[in-house]
């Protein structure tokens, strides 16, 4: 409830609230001030010219001199404060003190050898009756509109009803909050989340059809797997009976290029599954205690041995909790792109290792002619290449770095890319120590 103001002004029941707060008190000015002014208007035109004469009988039943019981009796009865001011002095029916003096009298006028008229002293209004020998004074309180009571009665109810109307308006709209979470949840990968809403409403058919539409894109989404793992696996078997009957061709050219081909094949294949297995939201990890060093030699004696490709390692007992298979297809293959970007007659790749307090830091550096600026956030992506039309030189289907960052995020780490034309690429992987 800390930023609830705030929350409230950006939310849709907020503003549902404060719409209908609006024209609460807009309706409530508009229409107050019109029964006013018509009550008003009503009270001076119709009701005072009768309490005149209404008073004019309260004061015969006084009598002349007035009689201060008898008044005392009808202000009781009557509900009226009476004030008389004469020879006896200032008598007051409620014995509240009453300066007479302080008078402002208008609207008079005589009948009768009475002068009659309106009379104010503060706020009060008062109704007079003059003689020669005696002033009567009547306040009527019941008959003053502009001093009538319950004026919180109708704020109180207003701001029941405003919070009435937010529960209500919060409880019916609360579908909304339910549906944006479950689009939260399914595009970052929970494929299975499904979202649950009990109304039969408009939103309850739209989170329906949510659900509807997860389906489908879960469906697409497996059979698309499913048959790329299928072909990839079948491709398996033509591949096996091709490398064995490229053992029986003599052309020692046509065979090497063949065999290119055919590794180019194996690797895509490769790629392909592995990519499959960790993009999807079931991977798991085979992970155990490994000595980074050791894997990075591995991969330079498996793969780069005829390679003179530097290292500079933190420490030789730098250990991970990792998954070794992964790791050494990660290090393989930003190994791999490092060395097919590098020209001839350029230095060669280094790798270079940090250990940090709450991480190990892992950056490949090439010398080559380096990547544009805007291409770097692309390099990342499935099947992502800059140049197209040097793909048989330089070899591959983008699928390298995009499986490379898979793996990265797989052990929850970072993967960054700095490059500079002319100058070179540098791929840098942080590693947390804790999985």
């Amino acid at each position: 409830m800390k930023y609830w103001p705030k929350s409230l002004r950006k939310s849709l029941t907020g503003k549902l609230v404060l719409l209908f707060l609006s024209i609460a008190v807009l309706f409530v000015v508009l229409v107050g001030g019109s029964m006013g002014k018509v009550f008003r208007d009503h009270f001076n035109n119709n009701v005072r010219s009768h309490l005149h004469q209404y008073l004019e009988y309260v004061q015969q039943d006084i009598g002349t001199p007035p009689n201060r019981q008898r008044a005392a009796e009808l202000a009781d009865k009557l509900n009226v404060d009476i004030y008389i001011v004469d020879a006896e002095g200032v008598w007051a029916s409620n014995n509240t003190p009453f300066d007479f003096q302080a008078l402002e009298v208008d609207k008079r006028s005589r009948k009768n050898n009475m002068e009659y008229g309106m009379a104010r002293i503060g706020n009060n209004e008062v109704f007079m009756i003059r003689s020669d020998d005696a002033s009567l004074y009547f306040d009527v309180p019941n008959l003053h509109p502009e001093r009538s009571g319950g004026g919180f009665a109708p704020i109180v109810v207003l701001l029941f009803v405003l919070f009435l109307l937010y529960y209500l308006t919060q409880r019916m709209i609360r579908p909304v909050a339910t549906l944006a979470a479950g689009v939260r949840k399914f595009g970052r990968g929970d494929l299975e989340y499904r979202i649950k809403v009990k109304q039969r409403d408009e939103l309850g058919e739209l989170a329906d059809n949510f659900n509807e539409m997860a389906d489908d894109i879960q469906q697409m989404l497996d059979a698309k797997r499913q048959l790329l793992l299928a072909i990839s696996h079948e491709l398996r078997s033509p591949l096996t009976r091709a490398k064995v009957s490229l053992e029986l061709i003599d052309d020692g050219v046509q065979r090497a290029e063949l065999d290119r081909d055919l590794l180019e094949m194996e690797c895509l294949i490769e790629e392909l599954l592995e990519t499959e297995r960790l993009s999807t939201s079931h991977h798991t990890l085979n992970v155990e205690s490994c000595c980074l060093t050791d894997l990075i030699d591995a991969v330079l004696h498996e793969y780069f041995v005829d390679k003179d490709i530097r290292k500079e390692l933190a420490s030789e007992s730098t250990t991970l909790e990792v998954d070794p298979a992964r790791i050494k297809l990660l290090l393989k293959n930003l190994l791999d792109n490092a060395l097919t970007h590098t020209p001839e007659g350029a230095a060669m790749p280094q790798i270079v290792v940090h250990d940090n307090s709450d991480a190990i830091s892992i950056s490949v550096q090439d010398y080559g002619v380096g990547i544009a600026a805007d291409q770097i956030p692309f390099l990342t992506q499935p099947f992502y290449r800059g140049d197209t039309s040097r793909r048989r030189e330089t070899g591959g289907y983008g699928l390298g770095l995009y499986l490379c960052r898979l793996i990265v995020e797989a052990h929850k780490g970072t993967l960054v890319i700095e490059s500079e034309e002319s100058i070179g690429t540098r791929v840098l992987v942080k590693l947390p120590y804790g999985q």
